[in-house]
């Protein structure tokens, strides 16, 4: 990600200062939720023009060709306040020259982190794709930024240890939570575009010890269990297990025992009918 500035120039005669505030933060809005812009912005009025400060995915993320249909409505009212396109500018002092070509990728997850970058992610080498580079409907890629957003409260209300910590956590870590079945929905729309397999991540944080090297799959109950060549390095895309046939990627637990929710995320086989 890097760190950009967006000058939109000087403010407009008679029009009122609320109503350029809300022009500028609708159209850094648009961008963030097209995958543009990543986190979380700030804009404000300075030295007698207004300016905007936000991370973009990449150096082209803001190029007219990437907009959305709601990008671009956004955009023509600026135009409209300002008489002009904003100026953007990469203030971060190491900018790659290239960037990973994921159509070499052997697979991707989808997996959201606390930093507001793209939960698509490489996995071979963990980088995210910037979801304004993959080719799905406006509507579809926005869909994908709410469902990150809402991982994202999930993993704080779990990590704040309130009152709602298990029932956050089993959102983030059973394959059958509302947030699960909604990203690994996300996941197989995104693989049906770019032909490229596509795994979902299950948390796994409560786990049973030794027992954990042979947890099964929590929705095929089939074995899948991820081995790698012991001198190499692993990082946190090298997921110990890997169902192809659900498309589900996970962890070992970070508690290594505790069996009071070690059952969240494990498979559960469903209950018998009752024949009498």
């Amino acid at each position: 990600m890097l760190l950009s500035q967006a000058t939109f120039g000087l403010p407009p005669t008679r029009v009122d200062k609320t109503e350029v505030d809300e022009a500028i933060t609708s159209y850094l809005i648009s961008l963030q939720r097209n995958g543009q812009i990543c986190g979380d912005f700030l804009h404000s009025l300075c030295k007698g023009k207004y300016v905007a400060y936000a991370y973009l995915a990449r150096p082209d993320a803001t190029q007219k060709d990437f907009y959305s249909q709601y990008g671009m409505k956004d955009l023509e009212l600026i135009r409209q306040l300002f008489g002009s396109d904003p100026s953007w500018e990469v203030l971060a002092d190491e900018v790659p020259n290239n960037f990973h070509d994921f159509s070499t990728s052997s697979f991707l997850y989808l997996f959201s982190s606390f930093d507001g970058a793209s939960p698509i992610c490489c996995g071979d080498t963990g980088e995210p794709l910037p979801s304004y580079l993959i080719p799905i409907g406006d509507d579809d890629r926005e869909r994908l930024y709410f469902w990150s957003r809402e991982y994202n409260r999930m993993d704080n209300i779990w990590f704040s240890s309130g009152e709602l910590e298990i029932a956050a956590y089993q959102q983030l870590a059973s394959p059958h939570s509302l947030l699960a079945k909604q990203g690994m929905e996300l996941a197989a729309n995104i693989e049906a575009v770019l032909k490229k397999p596509t795994y979902y991540f299950l948390m796994r944080y409560y786990g049973r010890g030794d027992r954990e090297q042979n947890r099964r799959c929590p929705r095929c109950n089939g074995d899948w269990r991820v081995t790698y060549d012991g001198n190499e390095s692993l990082r946190f895309w090298h997921f110990p297990f890997r169902c192809v046939e659900c498309r589900l990627v996970s962890q070992m637990a970070d508690a290594a025992y505790d069996p009071e929710w070690a059952h969240i995320g494990e498979f559960q086989p469903l209950p018998q009918e009752d024949n009498r």
